[in-house]
C-alpha cells in the first residue's frame, strides 16, 4: 500500500464531479447501474493494494452477486427509509478508509490482534478488515435494525469462498479469518462489544464516511420531515475527512465542515464509534468549522 499523497473519501468524489454530471438529469439512477463513483473508486483500491489483499480486491469489486446486495440494500435505505448512502460507494469508501486506518497504526508500531496473538500476520489482518469492511451493509437490503445481523448471513458464503482463493491449504488461518471478519461485521454498529484491532478499525472506518456527498441523493428526495433528518443535513455541512498521521498518535482524524450543524456528525456518529473501539487510545480526532481553529475531541 503506498503511503503518500492518497487523497481523502472527498478529494475522490470531488474528482469525479464531472462524471456525476451525466446523472443529474435524474435523481435516481436505476438502482442496479455501476456508477461513476464506483468505477473511480475500484481504481483507487487497485492502486493502493498489493499482495493477498489486491487479489481479494480484484474478486469483490468485480462480483456482480454483492454488488446487487450492496445495491439492492442501498435502494431500501435510500428510497425506502430515507437514509444516507449503506450501498456499493459507502462499501468502498469504507474499505478504503479502514485500510488506511490500518495501515497508520501499523506504522506507528501498533500490532493488529492477529499479530500480537501469534495467529497471522498483518497481511492476514489488512484481508479480514478489507472483508469486513466490504461487507458490513450487505444486510441493509433485509432490515436497518440489526442489519449488522442479516449482513452475516448474506456475506459468510462469500467470506468463506474467498478464504478459500487466498488461503486454499490453510483451514486453520481460514477458520481465524472468519471468524474475525464476523467479529468486524457484528461490530460496526457499536452495539455488540469488539476487542479486536481489526473491528475496531472497521468500526471507526464506518463513521468516517460523513461527507456531504453521501447524503446527495436521500436530500434531493421530496419527503415530509421524519426522526433523523438530523443526520441527513448535519452530514451537508461536512466537506470532507482526512485520515493522516498524528502528531501525538498513530492517526489523526481531522474533519472540515462549513457549518456547526456538521459537529452533530463527529459528536453523535464518529465519536459514538472511535469511544466503543478498541483503537480509541491511538487516534486524534479534530474538527474545524469554517474558519476557526480546531476542536480536539482526542489528542
Amino acid at each position: 500500500m503506498k503511503h503518500t499523497g492518497e487523497r481523502s473519501a472527498e478529494q475522490i468524489r470531488t474528482e469525479i464531479a464531472e462524471e456525476e454530471a451525466a446523472e443529474q438529469g435524474r435523481s435516481l439512477p436505476h438502482w442496479t447501474e455501476v456508477s461513476p463513483k464506483e468505477k473511480r473508486l475500484n481504481d483507487v483500491l487497485f492502486e493502493r493494494s498489493t499482495g493477498r489483499v489486491h487479489d481479494l480486491l480484484e474478486g469483490l469489486l468485480s462480483d456482480q452477486e454483492l454488488h446487487l446486495y450492496h445495491s439492492y440494500g442501498n435502494a431500501v435505505s435510500v428510497r425506502r427509509l430515507g437514509y444516507n448512502d449503506h450501498g456499493p460507494v459507502h462499501a468502498r469508501i469504507v474499505t478504503y478508509n479502514a485500510l488506511k486506518l490500518l495501515r497508520y497504526l501499523h506504522d506507528g508500531g501498533i500490532e493488529t490482534s492477529l499479530e500480537s496473538e501469534k495467529v497471522a500476520d498483518f497481511e492476514a489482518s489488512q484481508v479480514a478488515v478489507a472483508l469486513g469492511a466490504f461487507l458490513h451493509d450487505c444486510g441493509m437490503g433485509v432490515a436497518r435494525e440489526a442489519h449488522e445481523w442479516h449482513s452475516i448471513h448474506l456475506a459468510d458464503p462469500f467470506i468463506q469462498r474467498y478464504l478459500e482463493k487466498l488461503y486454499p491449504d490453510d483451514l486453520a488461518l481460514r477458520v481465524a479469518l472468519r471468524a474475525m471478519t464476523h467479529e468486524v461485521i457484528v461490530g460496526h454498529m457499536a452495539q455488540v462489544r469488539i476487542h479486536s484491532i481489526e473491528a475496531g478499525v472497521v468500526l471507526v472506518a464506518d463513521g468516517t464516511d460523513m461527507s456531504r456527498g453521501r447524503s446527495r441523493i436521500p436530500q434531493l428526495l421530496e419527503r415530509d420531515p421524519v426522526v433523523g433528518d438530523m443526520h441527513r443535513y448535519s452530514a451537508s455541512s461536512i466537506n470532507r475527512v482526512d485520515i493522516s498521521a498524528g502528531e501525538n498518535k498513530p492517526v489523526r482524524i481531522s474533519v472540515s465542515m462549513d457549518h456547526v450543524t456538521g459537529l452533530f456528525q463527529v459528536e453523535e456518529v464518529l465519536m459514538t464509534k472511535v469511544k466503543a473501539s478498541p483503537i480509541m487510545q491511538h487516534l486524534e480526532i479534530a474538527a474545524a468549522v469554517a474558519d476557526h481553529p480546531l476542536r480536539f475531541y482526542l489528542s
